[in-house]
């Protein structure tokens, strides 16, 4: 399979080589930069093969499906990246042997955490499938939280066997902090607006449906951050991942607890609450 690679951008300058050096056997890379200030663009610029498209950050579905319909031609295979993530050797070469049946349209893909350089598998609940690699203008995500979806109407889709690399924390905690806080206001309005109703047949079917469903079962428990502690470290087993995965577990705690805060504050006004039928 001959692919191309699509990559979002925000203020990456730490990342973004990286990212792009992984993606050496791209045909070509799109970056979608939603308005960096430091020197992402210079060094973007500076790659064979890549090209940029600036457009204001709405989600992370939008600016993939956005970069799908305007930057490929229908038919195209195109891999999906962050700036924090990385294509694997074992991956890239996975895909060049793949020979999809005309109508497959997409993929899932694994992705492997790592934190201080560390792979946190049991903590992260390794191996968590998303789809990652797509047939332009045959496919389109859906929002889901923070993040993104196939539609449910796909069904269930074809996985490949390697992983690609996700390091989120190489920015450093200030900069892991101030992206979370944006996330867990994001989740807020995802819980109160309750824009999703998933069934428990859809929440036992789908992995990213059961953790969201999960997250609306249980987003109002004043102990949810303790909660989802002990689950990741003991019942996970995220413990025996070491160092590395006890800071996960502990960064994941206070995630939990930002958005409890704002989830209460939330609550707590009046023109926030959610209107129920």
């Amino acid at each position: 399979m001959i692919f191309s690679a699509l990559v979002l951008t925000f203020d990456e300058e730490l990342q973004i080589e990286g990212c792009l050096r992984s993606l050496g056997g791209a045909q070509g890379i799109v970056v979608i930069d939603s308005g960096s200030t430091d020197r992402t663009l210079e060094l973007v610029t500076s790659y064979p093969k890549t090209r940029v498209l600036r457009r204001p950050f709405v989600s992370f579905s939008d600016q993939r499906n956005r970069g799908l319909d305007n930057c490929f031609q229908p038919g195209d295979w195109v891999f999906h990246l962050d700036a924090d993530e990385r294509l694997t050797p074992e991956l890239a070469s996975e895909i060049e042997r793949l020979s999809p049946a005309e109508a497959e349209v997409a993929f899932n893909v694994a992705s492997r955490t790592f934190l201080r350089g560390k792979p946190v598998l049991r903590a992260s609940g390794y191996p968590v499938f998303q789809t990652r690699l797509t047939r332009a203008a045959y496919f389109h995500f859906e929002e889901i939280g923070h993040g993104q979806k196939a539609p449910a109407g796909f069904g269930s889709l074809p996985r490949l066997t390697h992983p690609y690399d996700h390091h989120p924390f190489e920015k450093g905690y200030a900069a892991w902090r101030e992206r979370h806080e944006r996330y867990a206001e994001r989740e807020v309005e995802d819980v109160l607006s309750m824009r999703r109703r998933w069934s428990v047949r859809e929440a036992l079917a789908d992995p990213i449906a059961r953790r969201q469903w999960l997250k609306h079962v249980t987003a109002r428990l004043p102990f949810r951050p303790a909660l989802v502690w002990t689950y990741l470290m003991f019942l996970r087993g995220g413990a025996l991942d070491g160092p590395a995965g006890w800071e996960y577990c502990r960064l994941r705690c206070v995630y939990e607890g930002l958005v409890r805060a704002r989830l209460k504050a939330a609550l707590a006004s009046p023109s926030r609450r959610p209107h129920l039928e």
